[in-house]
Parts: C-alpha cells; sequence; structure tokens
C-alpha cells in the first residue's frame, strides 16, 4: 500500500508540473505571409528573418496553409488548374515532361524554364508587446 500511495503522489505532482508549464507557453497564430522564389531572392536565411531586410523584388501575399502553387494561382500568376485545361498553363516538376509539352513558356521565374526547381521563401513578420520579452513564441 505504501509504494501504491507514492506513486499517486509522484504522478499527481508530475501532473501538475505539465500543467504549470503549459499555461507559461503563449501560441501566435500567424496566418499572413509573404511568398517569393529563392531564385529572385539572393539573400540567406539569417538576412530574411530578420526585421531589417528589405527587397527590390515583389513577394506575394498569401494566407497559410498553402502550397507554393496554391499561392501562386490565389495570385494569378497561373491558374486555376482545375478549371477546365488550365493544368497545361503551369509548368511541371519534371523537366521532361514540360519539353515534352512546351510547358517551359509558363514559368513565371525570368530565365528558369521549371519554377520548381529552387526552394521558395515563406515570410512573416510580427510584433512582440514589451511584456513578452524574452519569452518563446
Amino acid at each position: 500500500m505504501k509504494t501504491l500511495n507514492l506513486f499517486i503522489l509522484l504522478v499527481l505532482i508530475g501532473a501538475q508540473n505539465t500543467f504549470t508549464q503549459a499555461q507559461k507557453i503563449k501560441q501566435e497564430k500567424l496566418t499572413q505571409f509573404q511568398l517569393q522564389s529563392s531564385d529572385l531572392i539572393q539573400a540567406p536565411g539569417e538576412v530574411i528573418s530578420t526585421s531589417a531586410f528589405h527587397s527590390n523584388v515583389y513577394w506575394f501575399p498569401v494566407e497559410v496553409p498553402c502550397t507554393v502553387l496554391t499561392g501562386l494561382v490565389a495570385n494569378r500568376i497561373y491558374p486555376d488548374p482545375y478549371s477546365g485545361m488550365n493544368n497545361m498553363l503551369i509548368p511541371d516538376a519534371s523537366d521532361e515532361f514540360n519539353k515534352t509539352y512546351n510547358l517551359e513558356q509558363y514559368s513565371h521565374l525570368p530565365n528558369l524554364p521549371n519554377p520548381w526547381k529552387k526552394p521558395y521563401w515563406y515570410r512573416s513578420s510580427f510584433k512582440v508587446p514589451a511584456t513578452d520579452k524574452g519569452r518563446h513564441f
């Protein structure tokens, strides 16, 4: 019986610590982002992720969660691929497929026949209240 009581006490203490830690975590839902190809943005992530970063290249506004293609369709770079034969106006990830069906001509990136070869950046900014200085988000 003493062992069982001690075990229950340890479980209760552990549960209390779990609830205490959960109360210290603050979460903010970020949905408004900007999207751009790393082919057009030459700065490294360490620079892009700072508030001082400014780009001469237009970044597409997107609402996450979204894929790159969904974001580009929302910005009318590509037509809705689910309507008619619009999917044949959007380059494929396969270079061979693009060449076979001449889809390279539809790449939105200058001098890059396959716009999916290089990764894309998603970027957002937000303000942290002074009362939350030093906290993790």
